[in-house]
């Protein structure tokens, strides 16, 4: 029988929590996303909680989409489902918030404490001698959003980036920013965001999830791009994770979509995850004695 990923360490996730924004009732077809999802996550020795959404009523998605800005249903749901994620999340230290499509590499969880420790030495971040010792964090408190999954950010070389030599980065990147790792290599950049897109997986401090819940302009724009905004305006500070280590996961067949339904006019070839080397959930249901990876634009090698 074909065994799981050896994972190096226990608990290198070192979020006190992490979140997944997924509705309670999805159409069967869509119900491989958060299948999938706990399959990965068994696989990897993740820790995942779904915690469970209202039912929204009309007076709940009029409430955004009567902002004014042609904000359809299904955007409004999704920011009722991360508006509730948030909720939850101010009563931690740091959470990571994912999205219920989202895949990851099966190393992962290897690389994470670097990651925390770049996130630290770039925030400059210290220890208070009488910071009660709970509310310590791998990753510091000197961020309010911690951008791990997205679809592009360029780099801030004025600003200097930590890179680390990563073996989970993918040799090819497929992303629509421009300056996106200009040596995938194995290579991983920390830096402080300068405008990422897509809400994949961000992480939040409890004071930064505060913050995103005392606003008063909820709906004003999708939720990734009101969420962009914040963080290129300087309002929130951010730090992205360079190429990203969550990304959305698709399956074979009609592009199908949990806000816009399906295309109609897009056919995905094979399941896959772009930017994602050894995708959890694909290797989490793969019959192949080695790891494989199911990244376009070259789906289903093996290595």
């Amino acid at each position: 029988m074909r065994k799981a990923y050896p994972l190096h360490s226990a608990n290198t996730d070192q979020f006190q929590a992490i979140l997944a924004v997924a509705p309670s009732k999805v159409p069967t077809r869509l119900a491989w996303r958060k299948d999938g999802l706990l399959k990965a996550a068994a696989y990897t020795g993740l820790d995942i909680q779904i915690p469970i959404q209202p039912v929204w009523s009309d007076a709940d998605i009029h409430a955004l989409t009567s902002k004014g800005k042609d904000l359809k249903e299904g955007f409004a749901l999704s920011w009722l489902g991360h508006l509730n994620i948030l909720k939850e999340a101010t009563t931690r230290t740091t959470a990571l918030i994912i999205e219920d499509d989202v895949d990851w590499d099966i190393g992962l969880r290897s690389q994470m404490p670097r990651i925390a420790e770049a996130v630290r030495n770039l925030t400059e971040y210290t220890v208070d001698d009488q910071e009660a010792e709970s509310a310590f964090s791998p990753y510091g408190t000197n961020w309010d959003i911690l951008w791990l999954g997205h679809c592009g950010d360029s780099i801030p070389f004025d600003r200097p980036p930590i890179t680390l030599s990563d073996p989970t980065v993918p040799p090819y990147i497929n992303s629509w920013e421009t300056g996106v790792s200009p040596d995938p290599n194995h290579t991983r950049w920390i830096h402080w965001s300068t405008g990422p897109i897509c809400t994949y997986a961000y992480a939040v401090t409890g004071l930064g999830a505060k913050k995103l819940l005392d606003r008063d302009d909820h709906g004003s724009e999708t939720f990734d791009v009101w969420l962009h905004i914040r963080c290129k305006v300087g309002e929130l500070r951010c730090v992205t994770t360079n190429p990203e280590l969550f990304h959305h996961h698709e399956v074979a067949g009609e592009k199908d979509s949990l806000i816009n339904g399906k295309s109609g006019d897009e056919i995905i070839k094979n399941e896959m995850t772009d930017n994602i080397w050894h995708s959890a959930r694909c290797n989490s249901v793969a019959s192949a004695d080695s790891v494989v990876t199911c990244m376009g634009p070259y789906p289903n090698k093996t290595e």
